[in-house]
């Protein structure tokens, strides 16, 4: 068993969309760290851990979901649009605190 923490339903359907859309996300991971690339597909492994995989101009890159702190589509214009709170970030354990990129 692993110590996977599964997101709620509602917060993975936002991925999935966004996966269905292709749309290319601002993330930001509970490290702080942040990067922008296109959403490909989520996946699950027999563990029960899912994982967002993503195109990266480095290539693919694949995230376990409880990793992720937010995200954000990005425009044409290159602008991040609304920002979803998946989980706790860096400087909130709670994952409640709301902060712009």
């Amino acid at each position: 068993m692993t110590d996977y923490q599964p997101l709620e339903c509602d917060l993975h359907d936002v991925l999935e969309i966004a996966c269905l859309h292709r749309a290319l996300l601002q993330v930001e991971l509970r490290d702080g760290s942040r990067f922008v690339a296109r959403a490909r597909t989520t996946e699950s492994t027999a563990d029960k851990e899912e994982f967002l995989l993503l195109d990266t101009p480095d290539g693919e890159r694949r995230i376990r979901l409880d990793q992720l702190h937010a995200v954000a589509t990005v425009g044409a214009d290159g602008t991040a649009g609304a920002r979803t709170v998946l989980g706790p970030g860096p400087a909130d354990p709670t994952g409640e605190a709301e902060q712009g990129f």
